[in-house]
């Protein structure tokens, strides 16, 4: 791992990146990452820029290790030179992630496409938030070890609770973490810079930057594990409301589950992995304590599969309701609640189908990520902010433009 490498003295960082030559940066960079290979012709018209100015954003971004020529990708080959094409440079610069749920931690490390290079899960560690956050870091650090040939650019921080990214600091109730200032903590161990946001904004995020939601108008995403939770994009940008993220945990879903909110049938209390396993424990069909232990029964015991077709038809109807309170053009589906139990898929979107009032059933999809899905969310914020900020996150004077 290269922390702190010496940049070419044309992308060393100086007061002044930012404004217009940022603008035009992320206008290349989105470019060849939505579209590249492109020739820098292919960028001016994509883009509205002018071919000097094209030039020489590509020369600076080429500098930071963002952007790469391609010989391989030439076209031409007739009188003239042939046009070499540039596209993301995947071999240098990375992010890092980590995502601490109530259960399990995991971390990643992706390239700038959003390939995720490794990840690693592990328990959750025991002990106050600074003790849980020191120990996790350790194994970041570790971990990020194997990696020497890559520039790290960060940690992407994503936890549940209330995120106030401004601040670095967040309050987590199911881990009685209250006023953690956990960007401070993580970046103390590690010594790399750390961007701290909600899991369920960061993996909308993940969607809008590498899966099928940047492409849709609108797209509600949905989650669900131990946690649940919704985020909302409009024209390809992620909705943040004034202070606190909302939540649909207390959503009422009709279940006959008790909250410990004192009510019942709040969709986290019916739908939680850990709700999920305590059901079966109860009913004598696992003695085990992870979901999959119940997804293994419900193969043969009857009590089981039941047990997860409620939880699938408590999904579908939660997922209808919140379909038709926000009228998006995409849903898009995350979360182990969902993706550990593809059997149960179909009885999601039957309920979904059932109970939605709008025009429209087949506007639902599944993440393309998999069980990656918490890692890439965690990477994928920091990548967020490398894009819309290449020059001021990697430094730059003599800025070319």
């Amino acid at each position: 791992m290269r922390v702190g490498r010496q940049l070419p003295a044309s992308v060393r960082d100086v007061p002044g990146a930012g404004g217009v030559r940022e603008s035009n940066a992320a206008a290349v960079l989105a470019a060849a990452r939505t579209d590249g290979p492109l020739s820098r012709a292919e960028i001016a018209r994509l883009t509205g820029l002018s071919m000097p100015t094209v030039s020489r954003q590509v020369a600076t971004l080429t500098d930071l290790d963002l952007l790469r020529e391609a010989p391989e990708n030439a076209t031409g080959g007739g009188i003239g030179r042939p046009t070499v094409p540039v596209r993301l440079n995947d071999d240098v610069i990375a992010a890092c992630g980590v995502h601490i749920g109530i259960v399990t931690t995991t971390y990643g490390l992706t390239n700038l496409s959003g390939e995720l290079l490794g990840s690693e899960r592990i328990p959750t560690p025991k002990g106050s938030a600074a003790e849980v956050l020191r120990a996790i870091g350790d194994e970041v650090s570790t971990f990020l070890a194997e990696w020497p040939q890559r520039r790290i650019i960060g940690v992407g921080l994503a936890i549940g609770g209330q995120v106030d990214a401004e601040r670095g600091l967040l309050e987590h109730e199911p881990l009685d973490w209250h006023g953690v200032p956990a960007k401070a903590l993580l970046e103390e161990v590690t010594g790399l810079p750390v961007h701290l946001d909600g899991h369920v904004p960061a993996m909308a995020t993940a969607e809008l930057l590498f899966g099928v939601s940047g492409r849709a108008s609108s797209s509600l995403y949905f989650y669900a594990r131990e946690m649940v939770g919704v985020a909302i994009a409009v024209d390809g940008v992620l909705h943040r409301g004034p202070g606190q993220s909302g939540s649909i945990a207390h959503l009422p879903i009709g279940s006959d589950v008790e909250c410990d909110c004192g009510r019942t049938g709040c969709l986290e209390a019916t739908v939680a992995d850990r709700s999920v396993v305590e059901r079966a424990r109860r009913a004598g069909v696992i003695a085990g304590s992870e979901l999959s232990d119940v997804v293994e029964a419900a193969q043969t015991d009857p009590k089981a599969a039941d047990i997860l077709a409620e939880r699938a038809r408590a999904l579908g109807r939660a997922i209808a309701r919140t379909r038709d309170l926000v009228n998006p053009d995409l849903v898009v589906l995350g979360g182990q609640a969902i993706t550990e139990a593809p059997e149960y898929l179909d009885t999601v979107l039957d309920e979904f189908a059932a109970n939605t009032v709008l025009p429209g059933k087949d506007l639902v999809v599944m993440t393309q990520f998999g069980r990656n899905v918490q890692a890439m969310a965690a990477c994928t914020g920091l990548l967020t902010q490398l894009y819309d900020h290449p020059l001021s996150m990697l430094g730059a004077d003599s800025l070319r433009d």
